[in-house]
């Protein structure tokens, strides 16, 4: 076992080499708590950039409460755990949702599910790393809080879209999250989503108040990615497990992620634009 961790780690010495020279492409979806719409918004914000053109791969990294096939109405065998036992290779289990959108899927309700180390993790990003060039866009979406694997998985990211709601426990939550990414010198892009708004102007109170707080405390800059309001609509596309962008693609809410999408390509644009060739 320790011969097979220290090949790991030299696995991963060697992706985060050749990180430096390719273009930027993994984000991940976080959430400090449970209940802000981060699977919603991951599932959504996926397919809006595969609809525009954008080849993406969509994972979730939650091993025991996936949601993304419940919200998605999608049955498979071929999940991440599998993956993590080692079982399957990630090409393996790669599913096909559209065009343009390809899923790997979590787990959910095993007593058996795998148990996965750091140098496990960082064996998953090396595998990322072989599969990156398929694609524009890798979305992790992640678990739930910030244990040691998810901030690890969060610091080995390009960037990070931090998923709340203007509920004072949910922007805490957050808050917490921006922390412990800035006291370990996190150097990914990091952008917030207020979803689940009754309004704008709630959205923008909720991210004064987390961006002061941030800039106060942490002497951080912090940038507002988008608002969504709360929709109708949203709603009604959980219940009936379709994607917003299909199910009322002219509802408020699937506007708003269309304009933060696009913002969000140009940001990504500049980036690679402005990296060494």
């Amino acid at each position: 076992m320790n011969e097979q961790a220290s090949r790991l780690i030299e696995l991963n010495k060697l992706a985060e080499f050749g990180k430096r020279y390719s273009a930027s492409k993994i984000i991940s979806v976080c959430s400090g708590k449970g209940g802000t719409g981060k699977t919603f918004f991951a599932a959504n914000f996926a397919y809006q950039l595969s609809r525009l053109n954008k080849k993406v791969l969509l994972i979730d990294l939650d091993l025991n409460f996936s949601n993304l096939n419940i919200l998605l109405n999608q049955t498979t065998t071929k999940t991440i755990s599998t993956f993590f036992a080692q079982t399957e290779t990630m090409e393996e289990i790669v599913s096909n949702y559209s065009n343009n959108l390809d899923l790997i899927f979590g787990d959910s309700g095993r007593s058996d599910y795998p148990r996965v180390s750091r140098e496990i993790l960082d064996y998953f990003f090396v595998m990322l790393g072989k599969i990156q060039d398929k694609y524009d866009y890798i979305i992790l979406d992640s678990s739930a809080g910030a244990d040691d694997l998810v901030l690890r998985q969060l610091l080995k990211s390009d960037y990070n879209l931090i998923v709340t709601s203007p509920e004072p426990t949910a922007l805490m939550d957050a808050y917490v999250i921006l922390k412990l990414l800035i006291e370990n010198e996190s150097k990914a892009e990091r952008f917030v989503i207020v979803n689940k708004c009754s309004d704008t102007n709630e959205g923008e109170n909720a991210f004064i108040n987390l961006s002061t707080a941030v800039n106060h405390f942490l002497k951080e800059h912090l940038e507002l990615l988008g608002i969504i309001s709360y929709d109708s609509a949203a709603h009604k596309s959980i219940i009936n497990q379709e994607l917003l962008l299909n199910f009322d693609p002219q509802s408020i809410a699937a506007d708003e992620i269309l304009q933060f999408v696009k913002r969000f390509i140009t940001i990504t644009q500049l980036a690679n634009n402005n990296q060494p060739g």
